[in-house]
């Protein structure tokens, strides 16, 4: 008797069921067909997508209608701006090319990536329950941003697949390690309607990874919650916690914010590497007369150096840049942190926690009794604390904090609202840092090209007035500028990491003189001119030129 089991009555001896067979069968060639469409892609030239594992953003859908994607058999699937990732069968067929012609004269950038024709019949599915015919929100991002798809996004794909099958602890250190992978600053889970986006700060823009299904996310949560010591059973008011994770043997920092949201709890992961070294000041993007007004903060025996900038404009790098140029046995150091993001040697670190009283007010006078010489105050938040650190640069001490305020003039006023007089501020002052960060073209990947018309037109200008400005600072204009391309070392974004675009203001014996005499804003920027201060976009355009950014960066950054 043969010992090949044959097709029959479920439940028979030696029989295997026939819906088993059909299903099996119908898996051997799905496979077929993607192993088929991955082949017929490498002969092409073209891209290859197993369209009906990729997660899609239903809010893109609406660029081709369902009853068009059905017929001509396209799927957008990915987009940044004007540039689209389209899934298709057949790009040689009259009703692609025509819908894929449409979106193009619409002014979209597409790049053809070819699917299986099974898979792309199961991932349309998708327009029967996520299609609107109206949308009121639309994802998308910088239409500067390149893509950033192909290699790391494509690994986390992968990777959502995967969350389904561990545990919510596994799952939440998978999440964790990706966004190190990539090189992010902060993960953001943000519940909607229907499921939950997760999304990465790379380099400072946000980018859309995933989306996952809500129960899922639930049980990430309550493991995040649970790590970071917040109450499990607490879901409609603000929560804030902290914890850590190992990767490669390096602790990995992570500080959490949660607030209630109409569907559901959103969660912010801020990365910190506690490991993480000081710079040194040319690396951050100080150059010419701000690389010398920065390097005499050391010769400071007291007196308040500020940095000002938005959240997650690299204020915090600079300061502990500064620390650690201060930084040796002779000298007393104590910080006030909320939180401490970077152990530094030899140095005291204290974390407030207002939940006891511990605020920068009362941790400033607490460790003003600890005999410090340098103290670095993580915010100026209040008039009490802006009293009490220029009450200890009056008294001997280097004070080094940060406040949120557009420029490094702007900065005076700023103080002067929070209702500091005039006869503080300006015998306290030394020296005002703003700055922003962008990001930087890709080494591995830049490419030149032509100036435009219009770009070389502003730089001129530009050049122009550094040279009236600052006449030691050599600069030409230049016949081409570096453009980001994209390949696998910058993970497809044209981007690798991040510098620094600074203005110094040097408080001299002339600006306290305008401070005491309540002079304009205008007035001070002005002297300030006339003392070499360039500003944030002029040192921008400087980086520009020498092939660090782009233009578009610079305005990116300026409008931020």
């Amino acid at each position: 008797m043969s010992d090949i089991p044959q097709i029959g009555t479920q439940g028979t001896t030696g029989t295997v069921p026939i819906h088993s067979t059909d299903e099996a069968m119908e898996k051997i060639n799905r496979e077929m067909g993607e192993k088929t469409a991955f082949e017929e892609a490498k002969n092409k030239g073209m891209g290859y997508i197993n369209i009906a594992l990729t997660p899609i953003n239903p809010d893109i859908l609406y660029l081709v209608r369902p009853e068009i994607a059905k017929s001509a058999q396209i799927l957008p699937f990915f987009r940044i701006g004007k540039k689209i990732r389209i899934a298709v069968v057949k790009p040689e067929n009259q009703l692609t090319e025509q819908a894929l012609q449409d979106l193009r004269n619409r002014g979209y950038l597409l790049n053809l990536n070819l699917a299986s024709e099974s898979g792309m019949k199961e991932a349309l599915k998708i327009y029967d329950t996520e299609y609107h015919e109206t949308h009121e929100i639309e994802n998308v991002l910088d239409e500067e941003t390149l893509e950033a798809y192909e290699k790391e996004i494509e690994n986390l794909t992968q990777l959502k697949e995967k969350l389904k099958d561990v545990t919510s602890e596994e799952a939440l250190n998978y999440i964790n390690v990706g966004a190190i992978k990539t090189g992010a600053s902060d993960i953001h889970y943000q519940p909607e309607e229907k499921n939950v986006m997760v999304r990465f700060r790379i380099d400072g823009v946000l980018q859309e990874i995933f989306r996952i299904e809500r129960p899922l996310f639930e049980n990430i949560a309550n493991q995040i919650k649970y790590k970071a010591k917040m109450k499990l059973n607490i879901n409609n008011v603000p929560q804030d916690g902290r914890f850590s994770f190992v990767i490669n043997k390096r602790k990995i920092d992570v500080r959490v914010s949660a607030i209630p949201t109409e569907f559901g709890e959103t969660f912010v992961c801020r990365l910190l590497d506690s490991r993480r070294s000081a710079f040194e000041y040319d690396k951050l993007g100080f150059q010419g007369f701000a690389l010398d007004h920065i390097k005499k903060i050391t010769k400071l025996t007291n007196g308040m150096v500020l940095v000002t900038g938005p959240t997650g404009s690299g204020k915090t790098t600079t300061l502990y840049s500064i620390l650690s140029a201060f930084n040796n046995p002779e000298k007393k150091i104590i910080t006030l942190e909320d939180p401490i993001e970077y152990n530094l040697p030899l140095i005291s670190q204290s974390q407030i926690n207002e939940k006891r009283g511990y605020d920068f007010a009362n941790g400033l006078r607490a460790i003003l009794r600890q005999d410090p010489d340098i103290i670095m105050i993580g915010e100026i938040r209040d008039l009490p604390t802006a009293e009490t650190c220029a009450q200890a640069s009056l008294t001997g001490h280097v004070v080094l904090t940060t406040l949120h305020t557009n420029s490094a003039v702007e900065t005076i006023p700023r103080l002067l609202n929070m209702g500091l007089p005039p006869f503080m501020i300006a015998p306290t002052l030394s020296i005002i840092i703003a700055q922003r960060l962008v990001r930087r073209v890709c080494p591995k990947c830049g490419v030149e090209r032509k100036l435009l018309a219009l770009e070389k037109q502003e730089l001129e200008t530009a050049i122009q007035n550094i040279h009236a400005v600052s006449p030691g600072t050599k600069i030409t204009l230049p016949e081409k500028v570096k453009k980001p391309v994209g390949c696998p070392a910058c993970s497809h974004t044209g981007f690798a990491g991040q510098i620094a675009v600074v203005e110094v203001l040097r408080v001299d014996s002339d600006i306290k003189n305008l401070i005491l005499n309540g002079a304009s804003t205008a007035i001070i920027f002005d002297t300030a001119r006339k003392k070499n201060m360039l500003t944030m976009r002029e040192d921008g355009l400087m980086k520009m030129i020498e092939g660090i950014t782009t233009l578009e960066e610079v305005t990116r950054m300026m409008a931020a």
